[in-house]
């Protein structure tokens, strides 16, 4: 994701006279060029292709040599920096926390927040504990960050990047929890919710919202990435199971008959039929009583999931 950012070239309106400014600021009107923020434009074309997230880390590198020690990026910007995926509306602005500051505060840029006390840790050194550069400015460490994310905003927009944090072993699980030991009451107990439900299971951000939907809708615990086997054949792992209902739970997201490297050569035809194939072979299990498949549209509704499980026989609460 950084090289996709890092490549598109910024127009810093700064070291231009007055006269080269207004004639960028009529650029700008006539659409040959965008504001990122206030004095650093793009060309539209630069923009083509980026996700919502590359988007907001372009935010982060324009605003980045205006943001000094002992100010460092946090947060959801932070986050953006580590790759780590969003779900739901990106903040417009960058968040940074400084640690002169006892209360946060909103500015037309920034979102300021206090920064955690630093504490002792038997991980001190280690990568995932370390602030890190982008663009000249520091970064919160991956490890505070995620404890950041998880006591200011909801679950489901929390979760898919612990996930993916601990898929990719940007960090241990013990690490999060010493550093929310750390943390003060305010905003413990979000926190703690979003990193007890930490998985590094979960494949997708869909999947992790759908773990934070099951547990809002209070349906039985189920098996992540169970596995169908069967001697002489082959092996379909599923992404949720519920044994005692007979149910299996796939996330059907159309990445997997969409994106060039999900599909690896083949085409979306060839896709889909793998997938029958695959649905066919765990169906002809005895203890599979059904598949429910749940896509994004269904994960954003959750009246519309519950309605499924429920026909399905999972219970909800």
């Amino acid at each position: 994701m950084h090289e996709r950012v890092i490549a598109v070239p910024l127009i810093r309106t700064g070291g231009h006279t007055s006269a080269e400014r207004r004639a960028l600021q009529r650029r700008v009107r006539r659409g040959d060029l965008v504001a990122i923020r206030p004095g650093v434009l793009v060309r539209p074309e630069s923009l083509d292709g980026l996700r919502p997230e590359e988007r907001h880390l372009l935010l982060v590198r324009a605003t980045a040599p205006s943001i000094r020690p002992p100010v460092e990026i946090s947060h959801r910007s932070a986050a953006a920096v580590y790759g780590l995926p969003f779900v739901g509306r990106l903040p417009s602005r960058v968040d940074v926390s400084d640690p002169r500051r006892a209360r946060g505060e909103t500015t037309a840029l920034l979102r300021v927040h206090a920064a955690a006390t630093d504490h002792s840790s038997r991980w001190a050194g280690l990568p995932p504990t370390v602030p890190v550069e982008f663009a000249g400015a520091s970064v919160a460490p991956v490890v505070r960050t995620l404890v950041d994310v998880a006591s200011t905003v909801e679950l489901l927009e929390a979760v898919p990047m612990i996930d993916a944090a601990l898929r990719n072993r940007l960090v241990l699980p013990a690490m999060l929890t010493e550093e929310l030991a750390a943390r003060t009451p305010r905003g413990y107990d979000k926190a703690a919710v979003a990193v007890g439900m930490g998985s590094a299971a979960s494949e997708s951000p869909a999947e992790s919202v759908c773990r934070v939907r099951f547990r809002q809708l209070g349906v039985p615990e189920p098996v992540q990435q169970h596995a169908f086997a069967r001697a002489g054949a082959r092996t379909a792992v599923v992404d949720f199971w519920f044994p005692d209902q007979g149910v299996v739970v796939e996330v059907d997201g159309r990445a997997k008959y969409e994106d060039a490297a999900m599909l690896d050569g083949r085409t979306t035809a060839d896709a889909h039929w793998q997938e029958k194939q695959r649905e066919d072979f765990v169906r002809s299990f005895p203890e599979v009583r059904t598949v429910v498949r749940v896509t994004w549209a269904d994960l954003m509704d959750p009246e519309r999931l519950r309605i499924k499980l429920v026909r399905a026989g999972v219970p909800c609460r």
